[in-house]
């Protein structure tokens, strides 16, 4: 028979499948989540729960407002522009090494991979779409041996993934980037160098443009500097408003 699960492994599924659930818009940003509602859930005391409320809290995915109520937090385009800062500096930095040491396997993968992207925009599914857009990118540090940068950059952008989210949905986005990998594979194909950065960093930084397309599409989901926007809660009938 198996021991019972420490209090710590509870702490963390439950931590796992509340940041999920999150980043992947499943909980939209200023839905309201119940202490007692996940605890009965999970069949676990709340004890657990606030933990993982905490540690939501501190990635900035949660607001807790003490003896009140949990909200999800809504993106802060601050935020965004911070950790987008540490994924440029991060895959700018592998890009050289990628290119010394990257092999016909790893280019080969990454133009798969452009294909799965394919598929998944025609299929309109958009979380298999950005998680294949993260397979892309990981190789770059793969390649480089710096998957600890890999994990440092998935860990630190959860604004930014639901951003990249929001932005697929945007007509003709998902067919840009789809040509913005096959040109830079291209690139990295013929081991140019100066080309590659340039491309990357042309992708990277796209999104600076899309800003106020996102606010003016989902305005909603953003936080506003002049108001206490955690207040709004906003179902637009595709991302679910229940906790998981």
């Amino acid at each position: 028979m198996e021991g019972k699960p420490r209090s710590g492994n509870i702490q963390d599924s439950i931590y796992v499948s509340l940041r999920k659930n999150i980043i992947n818009l499943n909980l939209a940003p200023g839905t309201g989540i119940s202490e007692k509602e996940v605890a009965l859930r999970y069949r676990v005391s709340r004890t657990p729960v606030r933990e993982a409320f905490i540690h939501l809290a501190k990635e900035g995915l949660v607001r807790v407002v003490p003896q009140k109520e949990t909200l999800v937090s809504l993106i802060d385009l601050a935020r965004v522009e911070q950790e987008c800062f540490i994924r440029r500096s991060l895959e700018m930095a592998v890009l050289d090494p990628f290119i010394g040491k990257s092999t016909a396997e790893h280019l080969d993968t990454m133009e798969r991979l452009i294909e799965k992207q394919n598929a998944a925009a025609a299929a309109g599914d958009i979380i298999n779409f950005v998680d294949r857009d993260d397979d892309f990118h990981r190789i770059f540090f793969e390649a480089a041996d710096q998957l600890l940068s890999w994990d440092t950059l998935q860990s630190t952008s959860s604004h930014y993934r639901r951003v990249r989210l929001l932005t697929i949905r945007l007509k003709g986005i998902a067919g840009g980037v789809i040509g913005e990998h096959r040109e830079l594979l291209e690139s990295l194909k013929k081991k140019n160098a100066a080309r590659a950065r340039k491309l990357l960093m042309e992708h990277i930084n796209k999104l600076n443009a899309e800003e106020d397309l996102l606010k003016k599409e989902f305005p909603p989901y953003f936080a506003a500097e002049d108001a206490d926007v955690f207040n709004v809660v906003w179902n637009d009938g595709v991302h679910a408003q229940s906790p998981v």
